[in-house]
């Protein structure tokens, strides 16, 4: 009877990989060790230093296919034929624990079916809940990946194999491997702990990654929140003899909470048995028996499935995804949520194609919060439910693309969607894929791709010639339509007074429709996020839209996030707010982690997931966004006027972007935060509070020693700034501080200026632009700051104490600011007022011919004010011997940096 070998048969197959001299030298490895696991652990480390991978990876097909009935088939023929008898379900021999799991998971509602967690690498416990009836879904999770994200969308029995799959995977199976720590492993574990009960059953207890991070997650649980129950098949008189996993299994005992062992457990009499017992709570339709074909990672949407979602696409639903929820399935399939114009030219299009026997790409795009990932689900629950058309539609939700051949060779007897959010990060597996259709002339395969527009643009995607393989189809959503808003309208009015709101006061469908479509072109919510800006303005007033916003923050008040050490959803919340109300839209979700103190899985399940269903955020790429503008000033305002404390939530975000700055991360986005302190214009104190962290986080960065000086100028405490400059001058000799020094010494020279310190402002503002290695390169921008400060000192200079050198210096600094350009008004104004003193004491304009005129008369004037000054400068003061031949280059090549 074929069945999958035990580890001892296992070693036979794996021993025969070798020839009679390495046998003996197998078995003599082997002999040194007593138990079964760590015998197969061996060998398969000694067949991975012998022979390539793909040696072990055969060896396991070849394992795994003995629970398939071979029979008239050569062994050869077997291998290369791996997704074709996976979905011949009728093919493979299931053990009847095994089969009577599949048929639990299939049976069980949605809300009673968790996650099925295995080490094994065989297909049988996808193949008993097909069998059965249902829809299962493999997720290979071989390395540190996360799972959370492939548990979002519970449409089905998920299999997450932790040690890899049978076919298209990287496996695990030697001790090297088995022992790697996996943090995000241990996460994923432990966040899915607080979610369900744990049975643990085939599963020994090896000290292996799993078990330790099975440990770990259940030790970081609070007593009362977990439940394990762990079924093992020694007796209990073998547990107490020396079992290998009488270490670890004591560790388990020694935990807190429910954690539960029970002995002489064989499952395949008790699966059986409890199937039996729970019957009453299994429900089966017969009529949803589907095609076994299926794609590694990718989750199978079925019109059974999503007949189970639909009892939660509710009215109170309806107006939470109106509110700007992130959508779910259920939002796909509501009554009460109207299908987009773009859902139902998108889903013609497809049908025309596949009629037509073509594959296609549809790409989708747009800003965040204009509907895309609600079209994109429209669009496939309606080809998963339309019975005159044989589609199969398989979601991405996590990393795991697999290979293009497992897509190429999907059964010709259905036609597929694929729907790929996020579809930037695999641009070039899309590419290459499209590319394989067109040369094998595959049809019937339809590729939904979503990705924000600058996302998209950004990787290439809206270049490439995507219409020399496939037939393409762009639709970019930007706003509403009449056809939208009018169904949305409709949506309301059949909803009532709770989903109108404000438009509730209208006479008719037409002036509703008509204040929609003006409120989503209005000036107040125009450009990125106008739909939902549309949706919330139309539905609420001003004073609605705050009341909405404050009664969202009590909520989150008292939400506390489980590892974050007493901190709420509020305060995330907050810490998110406050970059985005200063222009600084998208926070990087590693930063916020870090603020948090938890890894980017306890990240993503404790924050990122449940303020997406507040309506409060969107999330994607890595970056996170409050969901409008119009939320994020309502949550400062509201803040302010109930005295929470913004100072803590700005000083935690901004210290945590420094600090991942300071060891090698980095993106534009997350420097804006480091320096947020520049954009608070309107709260002194909060300026210098997120001055301050950054520079607390990075002390001998010189550029955040900078931005505090600025506040602090800023707010008219001009000495402060100054001591705050002569105490950093030492960092301009810290190598990572190169080109921060000429900003620094300008910045030094302005607070001088304030302090009518004007020939110091001078020297400083020669030294910003002199030559010179430890200053770093010198651009236009830098040249016309520089220059712009020393014109002004220079001038008051003059205007206090007259000298012919200060003149004609003031001169020279006058024709090369001209040269160099100002761009700011306030520049501008400085260079006429000194160009009229020059005219006014008839002193003449170097000219700029090549010559160093116009710098000798520089230095001449800036030596001057060293005579001047009105008190010395540090000793660690840089040399100033004020040559300015990069200066000079510049002005004679402006696009060039020195």
């Amino acid at each position: 009877m074929p069945s999958v070998p035990g580890v001892t048969a296992t070693l036979q197959i794996l021993r025969k990989a070798f020839p009679v001299e390495e046998q003996v030298e197998l078995d003599a490895l082997l002999a040194k060790h007593r138990e079964a696991g760590e015998k197969y652990r061996q060998a398969f480390q000694f067949l991975g230093i012998r022979r390539p991978p793909a040696l072990s990876e055969r060896v396991l097909k070849i394992a795994t296919l003995r629970a398939y009935d071979r029979t008239g088939i050569d062994e050869n023929d077997l291998l290369s034929m791996a997704p074709e008898l996976e979905a011949n379900q009728s093919g493979w021999k299931l053990p009847p624990g095994q089969a009577a799991l599949g048929r639990i998971l299939s049976g069980l509602p949605p809300r009673l079916r968790g996650p099925v967690f295995t080490t094994n690498f065989d297909p049988l416990t996808e193949i008993a809940v097909r069998r059965a009836g249902g829809v299962a879904t493999p997720y290979i999770h071989a390395d540190d990946s996360s799972f959370i994200a492939n548990l979002r969308v519970q449409t089905g029995a998920s299999v997450i194999h932790l040690h890899g799959y049978w076919r298209d995977s990287q496996v695990r199976n030697t001790s090297d491997q088995l022992e790697q720590d996996r943090p995000n492993l241990a996460a994923s574990l432990r966040v899915t702990l607080e979610r369900h009960t744990l049975l643990v059953i085939g599963y020994g207890g090896w000290s292996d990654v799993i078990s330790r991070s099975l440990l770990s997650a259940i030790r970081q649980q609070q007593s009362g929140e977990l439940d394990v129950l762990w079924c093992l098949h020694e007796s209990e008189r073998e547990l107490t003899t020396g079992s290998s996993s009488e270490e670890t299994l004591s560790g388990f005992s020694s935990a807190p909470g429910n954690v539960q062992f029970y002995a002489g457990i064989d499952a395949n009499v008790v699966l059986p048995m409890l199937e039996k017992r729970i019957a009453s709570v299994l429900s089966y339709d017969d009529g949803r028996r589907l095609s076994g074909a299926s794609l590694l990672g990718w989750t199978t949407i079925t019109r059974s499935e999503l007949d189970e979602v639909k009892p939660n696409a509710t009215v109170a639903a309806a107006l939470t995804f109106f509110d700007g929820r992130i959508p779910s399935w259920h939002d796909a399939v509501s009554s009460h949520i109207p299908r987009r114009d773009s859902t139902i030219q998108i889903f013609n299009e497809i049908s025309a194609s596949d009629a037509a026997k073509l594959s296609t790409l549809t790409v989708l795009t747009g800003p965040s919060g204009e509907g895309k990932s609600t079209v994109s689900r429209q669009v496939a629950a309606m080809l998963a439910s339309d019975e005159s058309q044989n589609f199969r539609v398989f979601v991405l939700e996590g990393d795991h693309f697999g290979t293009l051949a497992s897509i190429l060779r999907l059964p010709t007897d259905a036609s597929y969607l694929l729907l790929i959010d996020e579809a930037h990060r695999f641009v070039n597996r899309i590419q290459d894929l499209v590319k394989d259709l067109q040369a094998s002339g595959r049809y019937g395969i339809h590729l939904l791709v979503v990705s924000g527009d600058t996302d998209w643009a950004s990787v290439g995607g809206s270049n490439f010639a995507w219409n020399r393989f496939v037939s393409t189809n762009v639709h970019q959503l930007n706003g509403l339509t009449h056809i939208d808003a009018t169904a949305m309208v409709g949506a309301w009015e059949a909803i009532g007074a709770k989903a109108l709101g404000e438009l509730q006061w209208y006479d008719s469908q037409e002036q509703r429709v008509d204040a929609l479509l003006d409120f989503s072109f209005g000036e107040a919510i125009a450009g990125p996020g106008t739909l939902l800006g549309a949706l919330l303005t139309t539905r609420y007033d001003r004073k609605g839209l705050r009341e909405h916003i404050k009664q969202l923050l009590e909520r989150l008040r008292t939400r506390l996030i489980p590892p974050a050490n007493n901190s709420s959803l509020l305060d995330a919340l907050v810490a998110i707010s406050v970059p985005h109300a200063y222009g600084v839209f998208a926070l990087n979700s590693s930063v916020l982690a870090d603020a948090f103190d938890m890894s980017p899985v306890e990240l993503n399940a404790y924050i990122l997931i449940p303020l997406g269903e507040e309506a409060a955020i969107t999330f994607a790429s890595g970056h996170i966004v409050v969901r409008h503008e119009l939320i994020a000033s309502a949550i400062i305002d509201l803040c302010l006027e109930t005295g929470y404390d913004l100072e803590s939530a700005t000083k935690r975000i901004v210290a945590a972007a420094a600090r991942h700055i300071l060891h090698g991360g980095y993106s534009p986005g997350m420097a804006q935060i480091t320096y947020l302190a520049s954009r608070i214009t309107d709260m002194p104190k909060l300026a210098l509070v997120a001055a301050d962290a950054a520079v607390e986080a990075a002390p001998d960065r010189l550029s955040y020693r900078t931005s505090r000086s600025k506040v602090l100028r800023t707010a008219r405490r001009a000495i402060d700034a100054a001591t705050e400059n002569e105490s950093s001058l030492p960092l301009i000799l810290h190598p990572d501080n190169v080109n921060q020094a000429r900003g620094y010494f300008v910045e030094w020279g302005v607070v001088e200026g304030l302090l009518e310190n004007f020939a110091r402002n001078a020297m400083l503002a020669g030294v910003a632009l002199q030559d010179g290695v430890s200053l770093g390169g010198l651009d236009t921008e830098q040249s016309e700051r520089g220059l712009s400060c020393l014109v002004l000192a220079l001038r008051r200079l003059q205007e206090n104490n007259p000298q012919p050198e200060i003149l004609q210096a003031l001169a020279a600094a006058t024709v090369l600011a001209r040269a160099c350009g100002q761009k700011s008004a306030t520049g501008r104004e400085w260079l006429r007022v000194a160009e009229r003193m020059v005219d006014k004491n008839g002193a003449s304009y170097p000219k700029l011919d090549g010559s160093d005129s116009a710098t000798k008369a520089l230095r001449i004037g800036l030596n001057a004010c060293r005579a001047r000054l009105e008190r010395p400068f540090p000793t660690a003061f840089p040399r100033t011997d004020f040559q300015f031949l990069s200066l000079q280059r510049l002005l004679a090549n402006p696009r060039q940096w020195y």
